[in-house]
């Protein structure tokens, strides 16, 4: 049943159902800031940013095209949270009181006795992240605000609203140490790779690049890499390794020239739209899957609950994305968009065609991935003009059915 709200429709009752698969597993959620797939180990192997994600990928389910939703942290962050697609607009409609049409993953789960918690190495102002969080649903939440000024002794700055991402590592051993009856389901909210790159000096600094700031973002996305690992060994010393399904996961690409924009977001081109997406449970993926058709944000809430063998029960709800553990549709379409009025776009993706519309009046393009994987040659011209209507038809109205999904006009699903 769904009950209307000043944001939209809101689903009043979904829930989780045991089935005879189900097993409680933790989950933990591990959001790589600024993340794209090019420049990490599991996707480059030439670039060794990433050389512990690169093995722990050798025993993991990878997606090899994986996709934004909307390139932004806090749109990301409720695709991979509620398994559906953000408002496709600057503000942040989902951090208002019932701003979701949909129950967040963490909500579901401590109906299920899962004990939640939220940390971040930001600020909670970032994005309105604590409105989101108490959305999601999650019961505990460690900002920066949370920490005492002891646990700041010794570690630096990474960007101008956060520290380097080791700043969780003491908060998250204290609140694991203290789950012993119940399940639980964490997610880590990394922020060294963000904008402006301030590389923190701890793990010291390699040659990556010889253009800036490109060579300093390498050197935070390497950073990342020893949280992770510092992260994952923490499971491993606690005693949790083996019963957790770690899921890490890119927001969204950065621009550095390759298309004329040197932004943080709003790049819908492969170096701001193609992320990493990762999924490591020991027992499971123990000689590696690789997932090659198109998937995005959406699929991950859908992958986590096969994985734990629950069914979602709630009227009328259909979640967009699929789960990772079967085939994905060959004629699978993937939509994502820009945000800022400035630089509105938004493009579709079909199997390794790609197009792009300009909502600011730049012409359209068409990219073949396969013979053209760095979007260097626009084939617009040489598509029928009725083709290209039809796409442009297709994102436009797409755009304008996930945005109408929050302004109230209809339900999801």
């Amino acid at each position: 049943m769904y009950i209307e709200s000043r944001y939209g429709y809101i689903e009043k009752r979904m829930s989780l159902k045991e089935t005879s698969r189900t097993d409680k597993r933790n989950v933990v959620l591990i959001h790589l800031e600024s993340t794209r797939a090019r420049s990490i180990t599991p996707y480059n192997e030439k670039l060794k940013t990433t050389p512990f994600l690169g093995e722990l990928a050798k025993s993991s389910l990878l997606a090899e095209r994986a996709y934004i939703t909307v390139p932004r942290t806090s749109k990301a962050i409720i695709s991979v949270n509620c398994g559906i697609q953000p408002h496709l607009v600057e503000e942040i409609t989902e951090a208002n009181q019932g701003g979701i049409p949909s129950r967040g993953l963490a909500d579901l789960l401590k109906e299920q006795r899962y004990s939640t918690a939220f940390f971040q190495s930001s600020t909670e102002n970032f994005e309105n992240f604590r409105d989101l969080v108490e959305n999601f649903g999650y019961a505990e939440y460690y900002p920066l605000e949370a920490l005492d000024e002891e646990y700041k002794e010794g570690f630096e700055c990474s960007n101008y609203f956060g520290y380097e991402d080791d700043i969780m590592l003491r908060p998250s051993k204290e609140w694991l140490r203290k789950q012993r009856a119940h399940p639980f389901m964490v997610m880590y909210l990394m922020g060294t790779g963000h904008h402006d790159y301030q590389a923190p000096s701890r793990y010291g600094y390699e040659h990556f690049s010889d253009e800036e700031p490109l060579n300093s973002y390498l050197n935070c996305l390497r950073y990342q890499d020893h949280f992770v690992k510092n992260l994952i060994n923490q499971y491993k010393e606690l005693g949790y390794y083996e019963d957790t399904i770690f899921v890490l996961y890119g927001d969204h690409g950065e621009g550095f020239g390759e298309h004329g924009r040197w932004r943080h977001e709003d790049v819908i081109w492969e170096e701001g739209a193609r992320v990493p997406l990762i999924i490591h449970a020991p027992g499971w993926f123990e000689g590696g899957k690789r997932v090659e058709g198109l998937s995005n944000h959406t699929d991950i809430l859908p992958t986590v609950l096969d994985m734990l063998g629950y069914e979602v029960v709630g009227e009328d709800l259909e979640y967009p994305g699929y789960s990772l553990l079967h085939p994905l549709p060959e004629d699978r379409t993937l939509f994502f968009s820009c945000f800022h009025d400035n630089v509105k776009g938004s493009a579709s993706l079909r199997s390794t065609e790609k197009y792009i519309y300009h909502y600011d009046g730049l012409p359209e393009e068409v990219f073949d991935l396969s013979e053209d994987p760095f979007e260097e040659h626009n084939i617009v011209d040489k598509r029928d003009k009725q083709e290209i209507e039809e796409r442009r038809n297709d994102v436009v109205a797409w755009r304008a059915r996930v945005n109408a999904i929050y302004e109230g006009k209809i339900v999801a699903g």
